[in-house]
């Protein structure tokens, strides 16, 4: 029976843990994120809109947002450029979308994308799913490199 030796030992747990941390660190997100649950993120698309990917992933899975809030495993939103007015300001004030808005719900738990709903449709869809009636959305904050 072949015995290591504890300097053996321990360069081979050193090997383990560069291991693990460069794992760990190949699927980090690059730049400015917003942690959403279950490994998807909000961040910057190339014009400075917000746009929602998954963990792991270089593509949009849903851009531009221009207001989200999360309740749960669920992030739900509305879709379209965010306002020159909420950039300029914290997003202190609940958004208002017009008629025409476009708006998502995303399970993170299952993954499951629901897009362009129309008002009525998103509010029913809220309720179904258990959102509580004051759930309110709000723009992202700036992106600021």
């Amino acid at each position: 029976m072949h015995r290591r030796s504890v300097g053996e030992t321990g360069l081979l747990a050193l090997a383990i843990l560069l291991t693990i941390a460069t794992v760990s660190c190949a699927t980090a997100p690059v730049g400015p994120v917003v942690a959403l649950p279950n490994g998807y993120y909000l961040r910057p698309d190339k014009a400075g809109q917000s746009e929602i990917v998954k963990r792991g992933s270089d593509d949009s899975l849903l851009g531009p947002v221009a207001a989200y809030a999360v309740s749960g495993n669920l992030v739900a939103g509305a879709l379209g450029d965010t306002s020159a007015s909420s950039r300029e300001y914290t997003n202190d004030l609940p958004f208002s979308g017009t008629a025409g808005t476009r708006y998502f719900i995303l399970d993170t738990q299952s993954g499951t994308l629901e897009p362009n709903l129309d008002p009525a449709a998103w509010q029913m869809r809220l309720q179904q799913l258990g959102v509580p009636s004051d759930f309110e959305i709000y723009p992202p904050l700036p992106w600021t490199q």
